[in-house]
């Protein structure tokens, strides 16, 4: 698999372990899985030194695989950037075209909801492609089409359009971690729009259970459960015990402090999760359906609260929350 110092890859290690399947990790920096994985789970797994970008390291790590799961790639609009094109697309090209050729099945690829239509009132895997306009959207949905493509020859890729993904033990907070620190320990921006929520636990099973070979080509809507922004701070801050304070902001504003925020990184670049596209993604993230890929790969995720409570505790145990600001959490 790829993408195993992440947050997806590293859970989906710990559940395709837990099921009995033998895991092979191709990673640049071996040192990295060391934060990655649990001790245990970094003992079991097998490691190929290499490179998504580099379609020769690509094919000795895929030597006596049977299935395929690519995780690896530029993850959120937060931090999108031009880069994002060659590990998202190149990488997905090397990946599930050297894939193919070895006959792997089957070949599983976390896409994302932000490659789909967000017109439609409620997104399902059957949703037509959208035209994002940020650089992290656009580099997925291409990526995408390199996956529709490899589906339209026959080849068993399976796609996962994934919305916001949570939970604990999280390598890199970013995206909607972050969005949870900044939520509890400043205050939470309220514009029109919401998000869908995917335990990062639930997904890792989803993703293992859509191992089995044989099925062809197939693609899952992962979408997550759905909560306007105003919902999802008050859930937030019924987990944590303490109210969340609220900017109430129109969708006009917010967007276009992204897009100032994105003028100013030209100039000088610094960390800052308000981006244009984020903005976008923020203001108009519609609904989803999960219920066909719940079914069918037998599931069921856990509630957001439960999810939101297990966050927010780990984010304290590693200092980016500090406990006073989440009373009904403590121990």
């Amino acid at each position: 698999m790829t993408g195993a110092t992440g947050f997806v890859g590293s859970h989906a290690v710990a559940e395709m372990l837990s099921a009995g399947h033998d895991v092979r990790c191709l990673v640049r920096d071996p040192s990295r899985l060391d934060g990655a994985l649990s001790s245990t789970d970094r003992e079991r797994v097998d490691v190929a030194v290499g490179d998504v970008l580099d379609a020769a390291s690509v094919r000795r790590a895929l030597d006596g695989c049977d299935a395929v799961l690519h995780a690896a790639g530029a993850v959120g609009v937060s931090r999108a950037h031009s880069g994002s094109r060659d590990v998202n697309v190149e990488g997905t090209t090397h990946v599930i075209g050297q894939a193919a050729a070895a006959g792997c099945d089957p070949i599983l690829y976390t896409s994302s909801i932000v490659v789909l239509d967000d017109s439609v009132p409620t997104m399902t895997a059957e949703t037509p492609l959208g035209a994002p306009s940020g650089p992290y959207g656009r580099s997925k949905r291409d990526a995408e089409l390199v996956a529709r493509h490899h589906q339209a020859a026959g080849d068993p890729v399976a796609s996962f359009y994934v919305g916001g993904v949570f939970g604990p033990e999280c390598p890199d907070v970013a995206s909607g971690m972050s969005g949870i620190v900044g939520a509890v320990n400043q205050a939470m921006p309220i514009p029109h729009g919401g998000i869908g929520t995917i335990d990062v636990r639930d997904l890792a099973r989803l993703l293992t259970a859509a191992l089995e070979p044989g099925r062809g080509p197939r693609r899952f809507m992962v979408g997550g459960q759905f909560l306007s922004w105003d919902d999802w701070s008050t859930l937030l801050g019924e987990v944590t015990g303490r109210p969340i304070r609220r900017i109430p902001m129109p969708s006009i504003v917010i967007r276009s402090s992204g897009r100032a925020l994105d003028l100013l990184k030209r100039v000088r670049d610094f960390d800052y999760p308000l981006t244009h596209e984020a903005a976008v993604q923020m203001t108009s993230s519609p609904r989803c359906d999960d219920r066909v890929t719940l079914a069918e790969l037998g599931v069921d995720v856990r509630p957001v609260a439960d999810t939101m409570a297990d966050s927010v505790r780990w984010l304290i145990a590693e200092g980016h929350i500090d406990a006073s600001r989440a009373p009904a959490l403590a121990p």
